[in-house]
């Protein structure tokens, strides 16, 4: 979430270059719905800086971890221009549209580490040297800062992130010349959003604890947003930019503070208030069920063919209610 800068930036979630990416849709696109910062980091990895033979990357800055998400979007947006123009179409954009959102927060450090280092170990990403990310002498024992350190503490989640890019690979046409790629949208976001929920298990059993946030408010909603998407993960939902733009819609402009009465409150818009509801809601419902309602959900949704007409009226008809924000 948008923690208060006296929050340290090595929370959850710098090099500023040349040679810029336009955004999708078009250039005139408008820059709120993007990341902070989007346009003024590169999706080329030889940007980053090379000491003793290893490529080093600052994972705790903001600017080193949004240009790992870039990197990624420009190396796989080709597998994806039939889902969508302008590179829209590419599945990885819930990843980056949502790390805008929660780029004060830590949670997210290992999906990003885990998607960069996979494609990485799986040779999708080509690269020079060795990848190293900046340790930290705090908490140092809860991360890990190479592929062969990921690969050694999470190898499950580690499986998952290689898995998705292995599939894309498989893809590739047959024919050097030939530059059409036959990537499903429906696999390929099956596997981003498995691999997702793998290395966000991993964050939620470790940064739960309120020495990671300015406030209960906003622990809660962090760790309640997160367990939502367990929800839209299940229905496939499409993670394509625009998809994930309109589900971001009402995520919350400022920082939950304790005490808010969310219902009165006017820093929220109407839509936003949408959103904060739903997304306590469901969780907490499947907390006093003891799990039920998830199972009953999950076993419905991927037993037949509403997977994605659930996915879309679960964000369409619920988060995106009303239609004045």
């Amino acid at each position: 979430m948008w923690s208060a800068l006296a929050i340290p930036t090595f929370l959850f979630l710098s090099l500023f270059s040349v040679g810029l990416a336009s955004n999708p849709e078009s250039v005139r696109a408008i820059n709120k719905n993007y990341p902070p910062f989007w346009n003024q980091v590169s999706g080329d990895i030889t940007v980053f800086p090379v000491k003793d033979n290893k490529i080093i990357i600052n994972i705790w800055n903001y600017l080193d971890r949004l240009q790992m998400y870039k990197i990624l979007i420009t190396q796989t947006n080709k597998y994806f221009v039939h889902i969508g123009a302008n590179d829209t179409g590419n599945v990885l954009w819930a990843l980056a549209l949502t790390y805008g959102k929660l780029y004060k927060t830590g949670i997210n450090f290992f999906e990003i580490v885990m998607n960069f280092l996979a494609a990485v170990e799986s040779k999708f990403l080509n690269v020079p040297y060795e990848i190293v990310l900046v340790s930290r002498g705090e908490n140092k024992s809860d991360f890990c800062y190479s592929v062969k350190e990921c690969r050694a503490s999470y190898p499950e989640a580690m499986d998952a992130a290689v898995e998705f890019y292995q599939y894309l690979q498989s893809t590739r046409p047959a024919l050097g010349n030939v530059s059409v790629y036959d990537a499903s949208e429906e696999r390929a976001t099956l596997l981003m959003w498995k691999a997702h929920r793998a290395a966000i298990d991993i964050g939620l059993s470790k940064f739960t604890n309120m020495s990671w946030y300015s406030s209960v408010s906003e622990r809660n909603f962090t760790v309640d947003f997160l367990n939502f998407m367990e929800f839209c993960e299940s229905t496939v939902y499409h993670s394509d930019f625009n998809s994930s733009k309109s589900f971001l819609l009402g995520f919350p402009c400022k920082p939950l503070e304790d005490g808010e009465n969310m219902a009165s409150n006017t820093n929220f818009k109407t839509r936003e208030k949408a959103f904060l509801t739903l997304v306590k809601f469901m969780p907490n419902l499947n907390k006093v069920t003891d799990g039920w309602f998830f199972m009953v959900w999950k076993s419905t949704v991927e037993s037949t063919q509403l997977r994605h007409s659930l996915g879309r009226f679960l964000i369409e008809t619920l988060l995106l209610m009303p239609l004045k924000a």
